[in-house]
């Protein structure tokens, strides 16, 4: 009988190491994803929580009877929602956005006459820690709030 069992357990052995060989890469690309997946949803977090910011302050701005921004507001907006602040210095709070991918457009008119309302978005390519993971992915958010600032006449 222990006869037996011994030369049952000298024909598994080696089983386990084929059968975690097999699973290996399954479980590493299970890793590598769900990895990118969270660096992905932080990047689209911070990405939208500037751009909220951003339209926060654009929301309490100048701008003239017909809606128009000032220039200089929308310089302002682009630079908090990618340096977190007016000035446009420091560190940027996500390393590869540019101003350039930040849009401020025209005032839309709100609810009733003499109200407007502010957007700003961004579109931003995410790119990928693991190359073969989410590539080509580009993060867009858009904020959108009614204007209660000051207004020129």
């Amino acid at each position: 009988m222990t006869r037996t069992r011994h030369r049952r357990y000298k024909e598994n052995r080696g089983n386990e190491l084929i059968e975690f060989a097999l699973v290996l890469p399954l479980l590493v690309l299970m890793l590598a994803g769900a990895i990118e997946f969270g660096r992905a949803f932080y990047t689209y977090n911070i990405l939208t929580k500037s751009v909220r910011n951003a339209a926060r302050y654009l929301s309490d701005a100048q701008i003239s009877d017909t809606g128009v921004i000032g220039a200089g507001y929308v310089a302002k907006t682009k630079n908090l929602a990618v340096y977190g602040n007016v000035a446009g210095t420091g560190t940027k709070v996500i390393p590869d956005l540019q101003t350039t991918q930040i849009n401020v457009p025209a005032t839309t008119p709100g609810p009733s006459v003499g109200q407007f309302h502010v957007t700003v978005s961004a579109s931003y390519p995410y790119s990928p820690l693991f190359g073969f993971l989410l590539s080509g992915v580009t993060l867009t958010t858009k904020e959108t709030m009614l204007f209660v600032g000051v207004i020129t006449y």
